[in-house]
């Protein structure tokens, strides 16, 4: 028989059982911002800031005795489009070995009950769109999609940005479209700006 999944918050002693499932975590994350030990440094003060602030709740899960769970809430907005306040989610994760015990459901009643608590009508979770199965678990409890953030690393921009500013470049020299300004110097009749093909935007 299993033993049952309980939630508290987090108290200063787990902070190293809270890395290590920040850990796990972060092994799942397509993207691994910093080196290691910087953002593991970054990660605890981050939740012991958490643990005292009034607007925030690091919960976790547990089982027999272990800490198999963990979820960050704090108090936010439902969209970065709209500000309506929402308790956003963050941080959920549940150890690999203790899936399908309850936890993650038991984490989200958690968050509803600290909304109900703040007088927030919303729950938001982040989810990356490849992950199947939390795309699921999230449903099957009632969050729908609202909008999608995408993300792009500075030096991706930097490169797509000069394709497209190269290549209408190109365009206006084969077709000796005069560079914006010259037209009022030289006295001559505006030409339509070239620019380059939708798909690039």
């Amino acid at each position: 028989m299993r033993a049952a999944v309980t939630v508290r918050d987090a108290r200063p002693e787990d902070m190293p059982d809270l890395l290590e499932l920040w850990l796990e975590l972060r092994e799942h994350s397509p993207r691994r911002a910093g080196r290691a030990p910087d953002a593991l440094v970054a990660t605890e003060s981050r939740y012991a800031e958490a643990m005292r602030s009034p607007g925030c709740r690091l919960v976790v899960a547990e089982s027999a005795g272990d800490l198999i769970g963990m979820v960050l809430l704090c108090v936010g907005s439902a969209t970065s489009i709209v500000d309506s306040p929402a308790i956003e989610m963050t941080h959920m994760v549940v150890s690999n070995r203790h899936r399908r015990r309850g936890a993650g459901k038991a984490l989200v009643v958690a968050a509803a009950s600290y909304a109900e608590e703040m007088g927030v009508d919303q729950v938001v979770a982040s989810v990356r769109p490849q992950d199947r199965e939390a795309n699921r678990f999230y449903a099957r409890l009632g969050f729908g999609p609202v909008v999608v953030r995408r993300v792009a690393s500075v030096s991706a921009l930097r490169r797509q940005l000069s394709g497209v500013s190269d290549r209408a470049a190109l365009i206006r020299r084969e077709l000796r479209v005069p560079r914006p300004g010259t037209l009022r110097r030289s006295g001559r009749k505006p030409v339509p700006a070239v620019t380059a093909d939708r798909s690039d935007s």
